[in-house]
């Protein structure tokens, strides 16, 4: 038996394996960050006799030594993922701006205190960025599914057109190649609803953007370096032709 295989589904399953190993890495980073910096002191504000707030600082550690924890918890667990230069290559300045937002980014870097609402803000933003890796997770294992749906769906009707190809090799008379070009007939329009169900599915791809994939489609994310970013409507496509050519086939 002919092994069948589709090179474009295969290589989105890697992709999509290796994007799923990231995005668990990188929520993981995040929860420790979350846990590095859950002690850090902060700039507490106290009130005079007369009423008038004052900021003060927690003996136990100055608001500038704060902010630079917050800093090294941050390069040592966000930054220190394995895949982090291959995949963004970004300074700390950068990687914040895309994380947390510009405004939060340039207090944490810049500011002179650790004040009580910076330091929710950045606790929510971080937060936010481990909710956006666990609803991209989310995707990209449906995606693998349907990757592998497809894949089952085509390889089996990719079959039975290779037993229909042996068969016109040998085929001779009218009523046999007719009957052979019925069964294509049926082939392709199965693969053809193949195709429409996969081109609804990306059209239903969600409208959600995350900030960290820099305004691109999904697919384009998750498939930017293949030779395609459509490998199952492109396997799909190779097995339509395959069916036309043995139609013309019968045509002879």
């Amino acid at each position: 038996m002919t092994a069948i295989t589709h090179p474009t589904i295969e290589a989105a399953l890697t992709e999509i394996d290796a994007e799923r190993e990231i995005l668990v890495t990188e929520r993981e980073a995040f929860r420790s960050l979350i846990r590095r910096v859950s002690e850090v002191a902060v700039e507490t504000p106290q009130t005079t006799a007369t009423g008038t707030a004052v900021a003060t600082t927690m003996p136990v550690q100055a608001p500038s030594s704060s902010l630079s924890e917050i800093r090294t918890a941050y390069r040592e667990t966000v930054m220190a993922v394995p895949h982090y230069e291959s995949e963004y290559g970004e300074s700390l300045r950068e990687n914040l701006r895309v994380e947390v937002g510009g405004s939060l980014a340039e207090q944490l870097l810049d500011g002179d205190a650790l004040t009580r609402p910076i330091y929710d803000a950045f606790l929510g933003a971080v937060r936010r960025a481990m909710d956006e890796r666990r609803r991209v997770k989310q995707y990209v294992e449906r995606e693998r599914d349907n990757l592998q749906r497809f894949d089952a769906a085509l390889t089996e009707i990719e079959s039975a057109v290779i037993e229909a190809g042996a068969e016109l090799t040998s085929a001779s008379g009218t009523q046999s190649l007719s009957r052979i070009d019925a069964r294509l007939a049926t082939l392709q329009s199965r693969c053809e609803d193949l195709a429409t169900d996969r081109q609804q599915r990306v059209h239903d791809r969600p409208e959600t953007t995350f900030d960290w994939i820099d305004g691109l489609g999904m697919f384009e994310y998750l498939y930017a370096d293949l030779e395609t970013t459509t490998p199952v409507l492109s396997a799909i496509a190779s097995c339509l032709g395959t069916i036309r050519d043995h139609r013309r086939r019968c045509l002879r």
